[in-house]
């Protein structure tokens, strides 16, 4: 189970994945402490999977500086250091849970060193309980069924990256507070209107953003929808996956009626 790091896809259908979790809407959800469980599990048995390779590595003649760091047998954090349950977990990722998450409930309080929370791919409506997840930096909500930004300021202060693709956003309030927010996944969203990302002005650190497959998209020829965000955000440096050159700004901003 992994996350792509927009959630963008050329194909105008939601992956199968997707619809197979729409599917079980009306089924019974799992709740994040369950959630979390299952993931701690996944989690020690890649470690035991990982130690057991490099013991027969090492049996093969391997010599103990190749170990890999992780092949201890132990849970690692994505900077090398261990950690022994949510707690102290830095990345926890609840992706494309069977059945999925609809609720992000007061359990995800209960991760107060996570760096990288991932819930993509679930049943998730709303947004919340994230007021003690006070080192959050990546949140990943992407294929949900998300309508509204809320309940974001409590990571004013640290949140620098916010993956909401495929959802069904169509306005882009609620995000002005996160003052070190870098990037911003919303491409297949429903968002109609161009004038939503110049809300986006107010992140003056905002610099990757996707935004294709909304349906202002559609309305507009590909050159002119780029120009109207690039000239919305001057802090913006890649839009779309295509880093912004200094010229294609000063033409946008030509443009400017």
């Amino acid at each position: 189970r992994t996350e792509s790091l927009s959630g963008f896809s050329p194909s105008k259908t939601r992956p199968l994945c997707h619809r197979a979790t729409a599917s079980l809407r009306m089924s019974k959800n799992t709740n994040c402490k369950n959630a979390i469980k299952e993931w701690m599990k996944r989690e020690k048995a890649m470690a035991e999977m990982k130690a057991k390779e490099w013991a027969e590595k090492k049996e093969a003649g391997a010599p103990d500086e190749d170990m890999p760091v992780d092949a201890d047998g132990q849970l690692h954090n994505p900077d090398g250091s261990v950690f022994t349950g949510p707690k102290d977990a830095k990345k926890i990722t609840l992706i494309g849970m069977i059945p999925p998450i609809a609720k992000m409930d007061k359990q995800l309080n209960d991760l107060p060193l996570c760096e990288h929370l991932g819930l993509s791919t679930n049943n998730i409506g709303t947004i919340g309980n994230l007021k003690e997840l006070r080192n959050l930096k990546t949140l990943s909500l992407s294929r949900n069924v998300i309508k509204a930004l809320k309940n974001l300021d409590p990571l004013a202060d640290t949140l620098e990256q916010l993956w909401l693709s495929y959802n069904l956003l169509e306005k882009l309030d609620g995000l002005s507070k996160l003052r070190k927010l870098r990037i911003l996944y919303v491409a297949n969203n429903k968002i109609a209107d161009f004038a939503e990302f110049a809300k986006l002005k107010e992140n003056t650190n905002l610099e990757e953003l996707v935004a294709i497959g909304n349906p202002c998209y559609l309305a507009s020829d590909a050159k002119t929808a780029r120009a109207t965000i690039i000239r919305a955000i001057p802090s913006l440096k890649m839009l779309d996956g295509t880093r912004i050159e200094l010229s294609e700004r000063e033409e946008a901003e030509e443009k400017k009626e």
